[in-house]
């Protein structure tokens, strides 16, 4: 028989339709490019545009069966707690005080330290970005949107009604 996702559409009429060429989906073979380089593996998926309310995500290329690893990343390339203070001595000198200062967490949303760190490891690399500096993870912010709306970003409050 013919494959279904969870939605109950068969696979086969499951296709992302094309997107008109933005900036964000122009940023997609670079970052792709970006990846391979640096040791990531993608085996039966591709990033690809997915419109203006989704922006970049990955999409199978073919059916893939139940455990296919679909993509390795190194740990290289993942913005992580550790990677914040190494990649950038001034940004983790900042991340000691603040954290010393229990400025990264929000217990009142339920956030805690490494939602800060990642935060701003994100702002670092985008600002490094606008100026025009060369950043690890440039490849990345590029395909990152302007403005997001997710209940992640919502006030706790908000998320539990």
């Amino acid at each position: 028989g013919s494959r279904v996702a969870a939605s109950g559409v068969p696979l086969a009429h499951m296709r992302v339709p094309p997107a008109p060429l933005t900036a964000r989906s122009a940023a997609i073979a670079p970052l792709t490019a970006w990846l391979l380089a640096n040791g990531a593996r993608l085996d039966g998926v591709k990033a690809s545009w997915l419109g203006h309310g989704m922006g970049v995500g990955v999409v199978a290329t073919r059916d893939l069966p139940k455990g296919h690893v679909a993509a390795t990343v190194p740990r290289a390339l993942l913005l992580t707690v550790d990677s914040a203070a190494h990649d950038d001595p001034q940004l983790g000198a900042l991340l000691e005080v603040l954290s010393a200062e229990g400025v990264l967490q929000d217990e009142h949303n339920g956030y805690d330290e490494s939602t800060g760190v990642l935060a701003l490891q994100l702002l670092a690399a985008a600002a490094a970005q606008q100026r025009g500096d060369v950043s690890r993870f440039g490849p990345y912010v590029r395909t990152l949107p302007s403005s997001v709306d997710t209940p992640l970003l919502w006030p706790r409050v908000l998320r539990e009604t």
